[in-house]
């Protein structure tokens, strides 16, 4: 068990919606829009505390999240790919068979 230093392996925090900006990023003072003060203008803040995350923690959680749903995608395209091959009777859009002319 290790008892020191940084984790071996990072882990996700759970992020929230900024409440100044509801996520957006940006704030509408009046006629324009202006970056976000409060959320770096990620519209992501820490969902425990609220407080705003370093640019390197925020990078490091997007990159976690996005390794994540790049796994799960993945996952669903060899799902589909089985599929199209279970199902190769030669239909195509709509039910309807292709012929090629």
């Amino acid at each position: 068990m290790k008892r020191s230093g940084p984790p071996l392996k990072q882990q996700k925090k759970p992020l929230g919606v900024c409440g100044e900006c509801n996520g957006r990023g940006l704030v509408r003072p009046m006629f324009y829009e202006l970056p976000c003060d409060h959320c770096l203008a990620s519209g992501i803040v820490d969902k425990e505390t609220g407080a705003t995350l370093p640019a390197e923690e925020l990078i490091l959680q997007l990159q976690l999240r996005l390794r994540e749903a790049r796994e799960s995608n993945r996952n669903l395209q060899e799902q589909v790919n089985l599929l199209k091959a279970q199902d190769a009777r030669g239909y195509g859009y709509m039910g309807k068979r292709y012929h090629g002319d």
